[in-house]
């Protein structure tokens, strides 16, 4: 009766916690399990409904081959290491060790994505222990894309490596990409490997803001600087990056001292050049991790299926929501849209006082507060060189109030200046890829 009720649990939730099912047995029989007991029964009960832990991994190359054969394109890699028994080595026998794979829509979507592209790892809860890491994209709509997966023994440098090698040689190749993590020393190092391809074509490697003011807090213990910290990364111009400098310089020189061995280029927004596209943590791929919590408990096989089955869902569903819109007449992704209706409602207040016409810069002043409570601003607006001095134009890669202002000023039209990823039209290829 105990399994029966167990067994129900884990078809509706295999994530489920062990501490929930001995409360649950708890509450039902008045009997109380030990944790062990639990582990063990979930873990079976997993087994009854996914197929045995032993043998999925037996099952996992013809599943490879099925996704093969169906999803052509998709890139697998594995790798496996001999087997040893206590009489020593197994002839003819392997064992496994690592996974990478990609589904070819996934591959083809990224060229229609922002150009950066965002990695973790995350541990497997089953019966056998091991890491899956994870790259997602985010295109103009702000929706996450699952890019590639691997299945590796930890968050180890040459596990990295395994990750980080094949991500750039078979999903983005593409110059310029903008790698977004935490600062795990094993990441950095793959990174850095030459034989890992990331520097030739040139890319960039920046950190989650949210992980170096974890690491800040457990070195310093002061919660309200780890707040400065944090809104020191998010700066958007150097203006304001110098404000919480000197504030938390004041309150602990050593602390700042601490911040500045880190090149500011690798977590401050106003430093980045836009390359974050405004991405300043790992949100986006830790969201996809909570996606994969409930398969992270299943036997290999099932785990990979479920990716599977995940990615022909996503697709079909973007390019509906997006045809839609596109027959609509709307061009631009509602996710630009209401940004840019918020910055054009601002930029009535603004004044241009100055206009180069030879070089297309121009002086523009505010005349209303805004609602970030900083002050009344006047900024320097480049046209050519896509730039303005309150740096959200270089951030978002769409014209801010002050830019609209400019353009306005001279009827340019400032829609032209939007990034192509934010058209609905882009958005539509991808899904469209994948159907296609």
């Amino acid at each position: 009766m105990i399994c029966a009720s167990i067994m129900q649990v884990m078809r509706m939730d295999p994530s489920i916690k062990v501490k929930v099912i001995i409360a649950q047995i708890q509450a039902l029989y008045n009997y109380t399990i030990s944790y062990r007991k639990a582990w063990l029964r979930k873990n079976k009960e997993i087994e009854q409904i996914y197929g045995n832990w032993e043998e999925s991994y037996n099952q996992l190359p013809r599943w490879l081959l099925v996704m093969r054969t169906f999803a052509p394109g998709t890139i697998i890699k594995m790798e496996t290491i001999p087997a040893y028994n206590e009489h020593g080595l197994i002839n003819g026998m392997t064992i496994f060790h690592r996974l990478f794979w990609a589904y070819v829509p996934c591959i083809s979507a990224f060229k229609f994505c922002k150009p950066i592209v965002q990695v973790d790892g995350t541990w497997l809860y089953g019966k056998y222990k091991g890491t899956l890491l994870v790259a997602v994209a985010q295109d103009g709509n702000d929706n996450i894309i699952p890019i590639a997966y691997a299945l590796v023994e930890g968050e180890t440098k040459e596990a990295w490596s395994f990750f980080l090698r094949n991500l750039r040689s078979h999903v983005t190749p593409q110059a310029n990409i903008c790698l977004i993590s935490d600062r795990h020393e094993s990441i950095k190092s793959a990174y850095n490997n030459l034989n890992n391809g990331w520097q030739h074509p040139p890319s960039k490697h920046v950190f989650c803001v949210r992980h170096i003011a974890q690491n800040f807090a457990r070195e310093f213990k002061d919660n309200a600087l780890k707040n400065k910290v944090i809104s020191m990364g998010y700066s958007i111009n150097e203006s304001t990056y110098r404000y919480y400098r000197r504030e938390i310089g004041i309150v602990n020189p050593k602390a700042l001292k601490w911040l500045d061995n880190i090149p500011r280029q690798d977590w401050i927004q106003a430093f980045d050049g836009g390359s974050r596209w405004g991405q300043m943590t790992t949100n986006l791929v830790e969201s996809m991790n909570a996606v994969l919590k409930e398969p992270r408990n299943l036997p290999i096989t099932a785990l990979v299926q479920s990716t599977y089955y995940k990615t022909g869902t996503l697709f079909p569903t973007m390019a509906k929501q997006h045809a839609s819109i596109l027959v609509s007449g709307q061009i631009y992704t509602e996710k630009c849209m209401t940004f840019m209706k918020s910055e054009i409602r601002k930029s009535n207040s603004h004044r241009v006082d100055n206009f180069d016409r030879s070089n297309h810069t121009f002086m523009v002043h505010e005349s209303v507060v805004p609602k970030e409570g900083r002050p009344i601003g006047y900024f320097s607006i480049n046209l050519p060189n896509k730039w303005c001095d309150c740096g959200k134009y270089q951030a978002k890669h769409m014209p801010c109030s002050h830019v609209i202002a400019a353009c306005s000023s001279i009827k340019y039209d400032y829609w032209s200046l939007i990034s192509d990823v934010y058209k609905v039209e882009t958005v539509l290829k991808m899904a469209i890829n994948y159907i296609s």
